[in-house]
């Protein structure tokens, strides 16, 4: 059975501060392990984060430091990714269990489905920005993409298909128009496909576009915010920018010690974010790719970056289950 309950405040630490040039300027902690994965909702109310304690938290953003709201429990392992609908009502969430869930979160959240198509644990998930798609990276070296744009109105999903790598997939993204997705895989490809056609049946035997120049597995992409780049990290400790539209490599980013594990742009275009396992992010002129500047070691991975919809702010989290936010106006 799936419950909505409140965190438990015993174990909640919530402190604002500041420390350091780079602008840290609040900390929450709520989760009582890892932090896999942390997300703004696109109107800014929300923060959600989610975790190896089988937990999904929502913070409210709307006051000087994260404010516990609730905690969604039903996964019965570690949660990996989550995203928000363009519409800020559904959460996705997928994990070790093999499912992807959706919650109902515009009012009192519960769980509205699971999907069970996949074989093996599930590492990413994400809405189109027109609402129409929701896809899932698998181990099982698969992404799903379905058609969720009648799931309201008929209690029922559309196609259903099947992207398939060579290896496990750790990352799927959309482009901001819906035309393109992207997927970062172990094997070492970003693959880009075609996905705006209306029935989703007729891209099932496409051969995608191929990004090669990592020589390490992907563990993350995303595009610009204008849609003329999709960036990947990898293990081999560097950030890609690729043009899309010419299929090239447009630069490296290079700086990180170790394994790049996350990486966002933020709304605004300006800055990218890399996170590293090392506890450090890194922060990047997005559009010349220069160095910015570097936070501080949180001491342990951080897994997972996500910049406020008005781009002042970046909130990071990692392997000590805490979550951070620092002010990069």
């Amino acid at each position: 059975m799936v419950s909505a309950v409140l965190p438990n405040t015993d174990r909640m630490k919530i402190s604002p501060f500041t420390a350091g040039s780079l602008g840290q300027i609040a900390a929450a902690q709520g989760h009582r392990s890892w932090i896999r994965s942390i997300i703004f909702s696109h109107d800014g109310r929300l923060l959600a984060s989610a975790s190896n304690d089988h937990t999904i938290m929502l913070w409210d953003m709307r006051s000087a430091v994260p404010e516990p709201l609730v905690t969604l429990a039903g996964h019965d392992s570690s949660i990996w990714g989550i995203a928000f609908s363009p519409d800020d009502t559904l959460l996705a969430s997928c994990g070790n269990d093999q499912c992807v869930r959706l919650w109902e979160i515009a009012s009192e959240p519960y769980e509205l489905l699971c999907l069970s198509d996949h074989t093996e644990a599930v590492y990413s998930v994400a809405f189109s920005p027109d609402g129409r798609l929701l896809a899932s990276a698998s181990h099982d070296h698969n992404v799903r993409t379905r058609d969720i744009s009648n799931l309201r109105q008929t209690g029922r999903m559309g196609a259903s298909i099947k992207f398939s790598h060579i290896s496990h997939v750790y990352s799927v993204a959309f482009s901001p128009d819906t035309t393109l997705m992207a997927t970062g895989s172990r094997d070492g490809v970003v693959r880009l496909w075609d996905v705006s056609w209306n029935d989703l049946r007729q891209l099932q035997d496409q051969r995608p576009s191929g990004l090669m120049g990592h020589n390490g597995w992907v563990n993350a992409v995303a595009f610009s915010p204008d849609g003329k780049w999709v960036a990947s990290a990898s293990n081999d400790r560097t950030v890609r920018v690729w043009d899309i539209w010419n299929l090239s490599e447009m630069t490296v980013l290079s700086g990180h010690p170790e394994a790049v594990t996350a990486l966002a742009f933020s709304p605004d275009g300006k800055l990218l974010a890399s996170a590293c396992k090392d506890g450090t992010t890194h922060l990047w002129d997005a559009v010349h790719g220069q160095a910015l500047g570097t936070l501080p070691s949180t001491g342990s991975a951080v897994n997972s970056v996500s910049f406020s919809p008005d781009s002042l702010l970046l909130a990071t989290a990692g392997g000590d289950g805490e979550i951070r936010l620092w002010g990069v106006a």
